[in-house]
Parts: structure tokens; C-alpha cells; sequence
């Protein structure tokens, strides 16, 4: 059975207006003591059952892990190397802002073990970075992409945002032709990841462009941009294999897999969620409760079998292949087209979900109101 492992790693050098994790700004002092903690936990967390099992992948996320001193992360990564130990060719990704990367950096994260690098560009329109608070350049873009590029990282992954304020179509096709040229240019870049924005609602994003401003593309052009995306990503040779990314053939991110495959995580860090045992749980948000009580919990559930049921539809809807019907039957003892005959017949009339070789699958056109399909099976 695969395992994974998240780290939470909540730095940033600027707090995005855009963003809803728990990703601090101003609190970079506290990284050493902080680092210390998670190693602390990742010691002390009950993990006894799962102890002969070795890691598939690891991803660093945040905040911006790229952020830390190459100490700090090698001590947290080495203390999980020690305690479960790698399966061969284990993933394990960084993530990180492109103006966080220098080539000491990189050298050092190469030789830890950062075999994937997940950089943040969101966009290559200036005046949509500085629109939802990104505090790079497109310049510094491209200046993190080629630092990577030239000191040996050779497996990238990209991350671009469409729906944003100021953006139009014209603006998110060039975005989206800069992309393609750059992996065109450099097959490192195997990966990408595109996200339509969506805001919370205390969004520090709304005091600029409040909810019903007219610099947020409407639902037409937001529906044009998700299909300009879904033929030019085609065409450049990535596949749509998850409701948000894209990758070359045989590229897909493993650790995300484990997501949506309903498998088993470890998670270390502030506001982490882990899912072992048949229970998911979720770190203290705070950092200051974190640090005080990093083994407690903020949120704790037994998923029952009506719960899994629900998050296998939820999981395995979002991948492009869709949910297989044969190991759902199979796992659950009921078959899901008798469950939700009358929606699904409905669903796939409108043209929004289709039935391919046992698979139950989202089409181009259900992707954008993909909640709502999901909502309908519960």
C-alpha cells in the first residue's frame, strides 16, 4: 500500500490577497524553533501500525518551503527518512515562490533529495500579479524557472491561476503560450497545474475588487479560459488528468494521486490533515497553538462506510479517467448506477458526465460546475 507524507511549511516573505492557507509573513524568526517541533512530532505522533510501510512520496507545501535554510529542511527530512524510511524512486517535492530560488538553494535541495519542484508563477502578466498580491515579476519568473533549469532540477511543475482580476482572455492566452513555449524549450517542465479563483469570504482581496466588481471575468469568459486551457494544453502535448493539472505523459504528480485515490497520508506542521486508520484529522491552525500542543488536534472523524462511499464519488470524480464503477461495487457491495439511477441518467442527458469502458466520468463541459455534479450523488 502506497504511503505519503505532507509537511506543512507556513513561511512567506508576503502574505498573497488571494490566499486561504495558513501561510504567515513577518514570523520568519520563528523557523528554527519551528522546524524543531515538526521533527518533535513527527518523533512523538502514533504512527505504530504503519511503521513497516516505507514512503512513496513527500511533499513540502505551503506557505513557501523554499523559503528555509537548507539546515532546517534537512533536518525535518532526514528525520523522516529515519523513521520510515524511502521506497525507490520515491517523489518528494518542494514547493516554492520563483524569486525563493537561487542556485545555492537548489543545489542544496538536490543533494537532500527534492527530486520535483513546484514553483508558483500564478501568472505572466504583471499587472494581474500585482492585482492579487504576488510580490514577484514575471522577469523573476523566468529568472527562477532558469536558475532551477540550470543547476540540475529535472522535474518541474508550474502553477497558473485564471478567473483573476484584470484578466482577460487575450491576457490568459498569452500567459498560456509563455508556458507552452517554456516546456516546449525545457522538457523538465512536465507538469502544470491551472486554478480558477476562488476567494474566501474574508478575502483581503475583496477590499480592492469587491465580489461584484467588473475586473473579474464573467462566468463567459470564465468558461472560455477553462476551454481555451483544455485545447492549448492538448495541443502542447500535456494531458488533463485531474480536474486542475496537466501533465506529459507518465508525469502525474504521485503524491497527489494518493489524494484522490483515497490512500493513506502522514501530515506534520501547522494545520496539516492526515488520513490514517479510517480517521482524518487536521493540526491546530494557529501556529501558536501548533507550536504549544503539536500533537493535538483541531479536528479529528471516523470516516463510516457512508463517508468513504462519498469520498471515493468525490476523489474519484475529479480525475479525468473517472470513478471505476467495477471497484466501487466491489469495494462498497452496491452498484452506483442503481444507487443514483435518476441523477446520473439526468447528468448524462445534459451532456455533463459520460460512461466509458465501466468508468463514470466528468466531461470537458461538467469540469467547471464539477461541485454541483458531485453535489447531485450525495
Amino acid at each position: 500500500m502506497s504511503l505519503s507524507a505532507y509537511v506543512h511549511i507556513p513561511f512567506c516573505t508576503h502574505k498573497c490577497e488571494f490566499c486561504d492557507f495558513a501561510a504567515f509573513a513577518g514570523l520568519s524568526h520563528l523557523e528554527t524553533e519551528y522546524c524543531q517541533i515538526v521533527c518533535q512530532e513527527i518523533d512523538q505522533r502514533d504512527t505504530s501500525d504503519i511503521l513497516s510501510r516505507k514512503l512513496d512520496s513527500v511533499f513540502y507545501g505551503g506557505g513557501t518551503p523554499g523559503l528555509i535554510t537548507i539546515s532546517n529542511l534537512s533536518l525535518i527530512h532526514n528525520r523522516l527518512l529515519e523513521k520510515f524510511g524511502t521506497n525507490e524512486n520515491c517523489e518528494v517535492n518542494l514547493e516554492t515562490t520563483p524569486h525563493a530560488i537561487t542556485s545555492e538553494k537548489v543545489k542544496g535541495w538536490i543533494d537532500l533529495g527534492i527530486n520535483r519542484l513546484s514553483i508558483g508563477v500564478e501568472s505572466f502578466q504583471d499587472d494581474e500579479l500585482k492585482a492579487i498580491g504576488r510580490d514577484h515579476t514575471r522577469k523573476q519568473a523566468y529568472d527562477g524557472i532558469a536558475t532551477a533549469l540550470e543547476n540540475g532540477v529535472e522535474n518541474i511543475s508550474l502553477d497558473l491561476m485564471y478567473g483573476l482580476p484584470t484578466q482577460s482572455l487575450d491576457s490568459w492566452k498569452n500567459s498560456l503560450n509563455q508556458l507552452f513555449e517554456l516546456s516546449a524549450a525545457h522538457p523538465q517542465i512536465k507538469h502544470f497545474s491551472s486554478y480558477g479563483l476562488h476567494l474566501a469570504n474574508n478575502s483581503p482581496l475583496y477590499s480592492k475588487f469587491p465580489k461584484d466588481s467588473s475586473h473579474y471575468p464573467g462566468d463567459q469568459s470564465h468558461e472560455e479560459m477553462f476551454l481555451l486551457l483544455l485545447e492549448t494544453a492538448r495541443e502542447a502535448g500535456f494531458q488533463h488528468y485531474e480536474v486542475s493539472n496537466f501533465c506529459k505523459p507518465g508525469h502525474q504528480s504521485r503524491h497527489n494521486l494518493s489524494y484522490w485515490n483515497n490512500s493513506e497520508y502522514l501530515a506534520y506542521g501547522v494545520s496539516a490533515h492526515r488520513y490514517l486508520g479510517g480517521v482524518r484529522s487536521s493540526n491546530w491552525r494557529s501556529i501558536a497553538a501548533y507550536m504549544k500542543d503539536y500533537l493535538g488536534c483541531e479536528t479529528s472523524e471516523k470516516i463510516d462506510r457512508e463517508t468513504r462511499m462519498k469520498e471515493a464519488i468525490m476523489l474519484g470524480l475529479r480525475l479525468r479517467k473517472g470513478l471505476d464503477l467495477v471497484d466501487f461495487e466491489t469495494c462498497f457491495g452496491v452498484s452506483l448506477l442503481d444507487k443514483f439511477e435518476e441523477p446520473i441518467e439526468r447528468l448524462t442527458e445534459g451532456g455533463f458526465v459520460e460512461i466509458e469502458n465501466d468508468f463514470l466520468r466528468i466531461t470537458d463541459r461538467g469540469v467547471l460546475v464539477s461541485n454541483s455534479i458531485i453535489a447531485e450523488l450525495f
